[in-house]
């Protein structure tokens, strides 16, 4: 698996029964999480990772639209510079929006026709995300050993349970 910045983002703010486990909670570590990640990890990176959580998070859940990405979207340009021998497209992006463009553009990256390579793990009481590499894109759990085995074991259960009634 490669390394993600929307994947991280979006699994960096989990709730647990015994409290939230947010990486970007506190500045200091958002801002040295921005730095694993290759950012500078400037107090406006800071701001802008926790927003554009905020925003794709739900998005990537189904729960609002894509209207609500634009601010970040809006933030990226290209830049065409000339060479000697042709031209050189550059991207360009706003400061102050770099960590959700980033973000925004590795979604778009992961969309295909058989649909996107981003979701959500589709067990029940998970609140992760996971990134489909499979041929198929046919992948269902972040983690096969957490989500998967429980998953089938409540399936396999409610089956025998079926059976003896």
């Amino acid at each position: 698996m490669t390394d993600s910045l929307l994947l991280d983002l979006v699994n960096s703010r989990l709730v647990y029964p015994d409290g939230v486990r947010d990486e970007l909670d506190d500045d200091a570590a958002a801002s040295e999480w921005l730095r694993s990640h290759g950012l500078s990890g400037t107090g406006d990176e800071v701001g802008d990772a926790r927003a554009a959580r905020s925003a794709l998070v739900p998005f990537l859940r189904g729960e609002a639209d894509a209207a609500q990405l634009e601010p970040w979207a809006g933030a990226m340009r290209k830049r065409a510079s000339l060479r000697e021998d042709g031209l050189d497209w550059v991207d360009e992006i706003d400061p102050a929006r770099v960590v959700g463009a980033m973000a925004i553009a590795e979604w778009a990256s992961l969309q295909t026709e058989h649909g996107s390579r981003i979701r959500p793990c589709a067990a029940s009481d998970c609140q992760h995300f996971l990134i489909d590499e499979s041929r198929a894109n046919a992948r269902k759990w972040h983690s096969m050993e957490l989500c998967g085995n429980r998953e089938k074991a409540r399936r396999h259960y409610a089956k025998s349970r079926l059976a003896a009634d």
